[in-house]
C-alpha cells in the first residue's frame, strides 16, 4: 500500500530552506495532486533551534543534530540545504539507509558526487541535485532524461551570478571593479565575503558537477585550472568592446581528439555569441551535442526562490517514486576516466594589456619576447602617451597557452614595463 504521506527531513533553514518551505506551503494542493500524497515536514536540523524564522516550523521536530535527522525512522526523504562538506556524513548515512536525498550542496557534490551516487545505487535509492549547478535552470534534468544518450563535446557556461553582475555593471555603467562589487553586495548578489565567487572556485565546483553529467566522467575539483576576475579593470572591458568582445567568467569543457579540456577563467568572447547576451545575475549554459547540435540554457543561477524551485522539482520527482514504491531509476555511475589535456597545451588567442615607457625601441622588445615564444600578433592598438607612459593593447593569433604565458613573463621583466601585464584568454571557437 502506498504511503498516505511523504515525510521530509530538512537540514538547514536559511534563505533557500525558507524559500523551499514557502513554495511547499503555497503549492500544497498542486504538489499533492502531482505526487499522489501530501508532503509533510517531519524534522528540521538547524544550528540554533530557538531562533525565530520567517516560516512556520511548529508542526516539525526541530533539533540541532543533522545526523539525528538522517537516521530518523519517520523521515522518508532527506532534503539537505546546509551546504558545505560537513554534510557528507548525514547524506552518506541517509543514502546507506535507503533514504533518498535531494541537495543543493555544490561543494559536497563537486568533491564527493561520484561516491554518493555509487552509495545511492548500491542502496537502491537516489540522490538528486538540480539546484547545485545553475540554480533554477533545469539543465541536470535535461541531461539526465532528454539528453541521457547524447554525446556532448562542448560545454561553455556562465555559472556565477555575482561575477556576471560585476562584469555587466562595469561594462554597462562604466564603474570600476570595487564600485561594481559594492553594488553587487548592496543588491544581495554578493556575499559579505565574496572570495569563493571572485576566485572562480564557485564556478569550478558547478563545472565539475556538470561535466560529470554531460561528459559522463568524474573530474577532480582540484584538477581544474581556475582563475577568477580579481584584478579585472574597467579598461580591460573597454578594450574588449573596442575589438568586438565582451568579458565573462567561463567554465569550459571541450572534448578534443587527444582528451578532455576542463578549465575556469575570465575570457573575451565575441558579442555575436549567445552567451555574450547573458548579463547581470543570470547564468547561461551552452552545450553542443552530436545529435542535438547547439543548445543554450538560460535563467537565474541563484536566489532563494529560483533555487528553491529547483529543490522542489527534485523533491516532487523523488516523492512520486516513494509513493509508487520505485526504489531505483538508474544504475551505478559508469564514469570512464578520460585523458585530460593540460592547460599548458591548449591553443588559444590572448588579449594583452601593457603599460610601458613611451620611448623608442620598447615595442620592438615586446615583439621580440612574443616572437621568441612563437606567439604572433593579430591586432595591436597603442594609445597616445601620457606622462611619459604608453598603453599598448595586443590581440594574439592562436598559440599554445604555455608559450603565451612564458612570453608575458618575459615582457614583465623588461625595464620599460611600468605595470604587471594583463593577460586574458579569448574564447572564439
Amino acid at each position: 500500500m502506498p504511503p498516505s504521506v511523504v515525510r521530509i527531513g530538512l537540514l538547514g533553514c536559511g534563505v533557500v530552506g525558507q524559500g523551499f518551505l514557502t513554495l511547499l506551503g503555497q503549492r500544497e494542493r498542486l504538489i499533492r495532486e502531482s505526487v499522489g500524497a501530501p508532503l509533510k515536514l517531519a524534522r528540521v536540523a538547524v544550528r540554533n533551534p530557538g531562533k525565530s524564522r520567517g516560516v512556520d516550523l511548529s508542526g516539525a521536530h526541530v533539533e540541532s543534530d543533522p545526523l539525528s535527522v538522517a537516521k530518523a525512522e519517520d523521515v522518508d526523504l532527506l532534503v539537505e540545504l546546509c551546504g558545505g562538506e560537513s554534510m557528507l556524513e548525514p547524506v552518506r548515512l541517509a543514502l546507506r539507509r535507503g533514504v533518498p536525498v535531494v541537495t543543493a550542496n555544490k561543494s559536497l557534490l563537486a568533491l564527493h558526487g561520484d561516491e554518493l551516487e555509487r552509495i545511492a545505487a548500491e542502496s537502491k535509492t537516489t540522490i538528486r541535485y538540480e539546484a547545485s549547478a545553475g540554480g533554477g535552470i533545469p539543465v541536470l534534468q535535461a541531461l539526465e532524461h532528454g539528453l541521457r544518450t547524447e554525446t556532448c563535446n562542448l560545454l561553455v557556461a556562465i555559472l556565477n551570478g555575482t561575477t556576471n553582475f560585476i562584469l555587466s555593471t562595469m561594462e554597462r555603467d562604466g564603474r570600476d571593479f570595487a564600485e561594481a562589487l559594492q553594488a553587487a553586495k548592496a543588491l544581495g548578489f554578493a556575499e559579505a565575503d565574496p572570495t569563493l565567487d571572485l576566485s572562480g572556485q564557485d564556478t569550478a565546483q558547478k563545472l565539475a558537477i556538470l561535466v560529470r553529467r554531460a561528459f559522463r566522467t568524474d573530474v577532480a575539483l582540484a584538477s581544474i585550472p581556475t582563475e577568477g576576475i580579481i584584478g579585472m579593470e574597467l579598461e580591460d572591458l573597454r578594450q574588449a568592446d573596442r575589438f568586438g568582445y565582451t568579458v565573462k567568467l567561463l567554465g569550459v569543457a571541450i572534448r578534443h581528439p587527444e582528451g578532455l579540456d576542463v578549465r575556469v577563467h575570465p575570457a573575451f568572447i565575441p558579442k555575436r555569441y549567445l552567451l555574450a547576451s547573458v548579463r547581470d545575475e543570470f547564468n547561461g549554459i551552452y552545450l553542443r551535442g552530436e545529435a542535438t547540435g547547439s543548445m543554450l540554457f538560460y535563467g537565474k543561477g541563484a536566489g532563494a526562490l529560483p533555487t528553491a524551485q529547483a529543490v522542489l522539482g527534485d523533491v516532487m520527482v523523488t516523492a512520486r517514486e516513494v509513493v509508487a514504491g520505485v526504489k531505483l531509476l538508474g544504475s551505478p555511475p559508469n564514469h570512464k576516466p578520460e585523458t585530460r589535456v593540460p592547460l599548458d597545451r591548449i591553443r588559444t588567442k590572448y588579449y594583452l594589456k601593457l603599460l610601458v615607457e613611451d620611448r623608442p625601441g620598447v615595442l620592438a622588445q615586446v615583439a621580440a619576447c612574443l616572437g621568441s615564444a612563437n606567439v604572433s600578433v593579430a591586432q595591436m592598438f597603442q594609445a597616445e602617451g601620457v606622462r611619459g607612459e604608453a598603453s599598448i593593447t595586443i590581440l594574439t593569433h592562436q598559440a599554445v597557452d604555455r608559450d603565451v604565458r612564458e612570453a608575458v613573463k618575459g615582457i614583465a621583466k623588461l625595464g620599460a614595463i611600468r605595470k604587471t601585464p594583463r593577460a586574458v584568454r579569448i574564447f572564439d571557437l
